[in-house]
């Protein structure tokens, strides 16, 4: 079976008909059709794509369409909302694509409820860079800071001056998080580990810049888009998918394509080591995921588990 284990409706312009065409013309047998679901939108400035889409999806097309949905966790019913759709046909719990931390007692109720049904999670990791705004309370001086903050040019000023600010504003890095716009999705690399070891039986599948940024040692704060060369020193992302037979990893969206195009041969040690952990996706990004994945001459077997196998068996339980 061949399968695209991320995708979403209504995202980059991608309607039902679209997916359905799409996986006609590149015969796929189905796709994993998520979701993205923030209590606050308008906060972040992000684009939900609820469940009921996702769904209907389903309805029309129940032979090819795998429906997932990762409720949002700081919703103190998330755990009951992602069971009753699961009872009525909902396979995983995905994407979460959250700013809560993994460590969150409110993510951890929906990780349990994940347990009970027995499903995997699919999860998203990004760092943005630094986006702050002022407060309503702000004073003429910490109106200057953000836009100093803003333009960059503490880089170089002394410790003794920021320390100086600090005083005046509160400890500047307190200051900063209450003005920070969007703290990012999952960035804690000690905490997933943390939570890969208190739930062992769920199969977590990362997937993001951060996540595939970390499959290089020099990953430094550069997109995998942005990192050229040959790949001296693996990183965390290697050691995580050695270490913890429950993470899995999806080379979905641009993210993962770059990550895997970069250094080939190390690309080909990499599928090779982990082919029984990695699932192919592509997020709606048309790049030519399935095209790199042959130009490295992986071998039938190989293709085969991340063509669809490793996804079938994911859900298989």
């Amino acid at each position: 079976m061949r399968i695209d284990a991320h995708m979403h409706i209504n995202f980059r312009n991608i309607s039902t008909q679209n997916i359905i065409d799409y996986l006609n013309k590149h015969k796929y047998d189905c796709c994993w059709l998520m979701t993205w679901e923030d209590a606050s939108p308008e906060k972040w400035n992000i684009q939900n794509l609820p469940i009921e889409n996702v769904y209907d999806a389903f309805l029309r097309h129940p032979t090819r369409i795998i429906p997932m949905y990762a409720p949002d966790p700081q919703c103190n019913d998330a755990p009951g909302k992602l069971l009753t759709w699961c009872s009525r046909g909902v396979r995983g719990c995905a994407e979460l694509k959250t700013t809560v931390n993994w460590r969150s007692d409110k993510l951890k109720r929906l990780l349990n409820a994940v347990l009970k049904v027995k499903m995997p999670v699919v999860f998203h990791m990004e760092n943005r860079p630094e986006v702050l705004a002022n407060l309503k309370t702000d004073t003429r001086l910490e109106v200057v800071l953000l836009k100093i903050l803003q333009s960059g040019r503490l880089k170089g000023i002394p410790k003794r001056i920021l320390e100086m600010v600090a005083e005046v504003c509160a400890p500047l890095e307190r200051w900063k998080k209450q003005r920070t716009l969007f703290p990012g999705y999952k960035l804690d690399f000690a905490s997933l580990r943390v939570v890969l070891k208190e739930y062992p039986m769920i199969r977590f599948i990362g997937h993001g810049p951060l996540f595939w940024q970390h499959i290089f040692a020099d990953e430094g704060k550069n997109a995998c888009a942005q990192q050229q060369g040959i790949v001296r020193k693996e990183g965390l992302t290697c050691s995580f998918l050695r270490n913890y037979p429950n993470l899995y990893a999806d080379i979905s969206a641009p993210s993962g394509f770059h990550a895997l195009n970069r250094d080939h041969a190390f690309s080909r040690r990499f599928l090779s080591e982990f082919s029984n952990k990695l699932l192919f996706g592509t997020d709606n990004y048309p790049l030519g995921h399935e095209d790199l994945l042959n130009s490295l001459r992986l071998g039938p077997k190989i293709m085969k588990q991340l063509m669809g196998a490793n996804a079938e068996q994911i859900l298989m339980g």
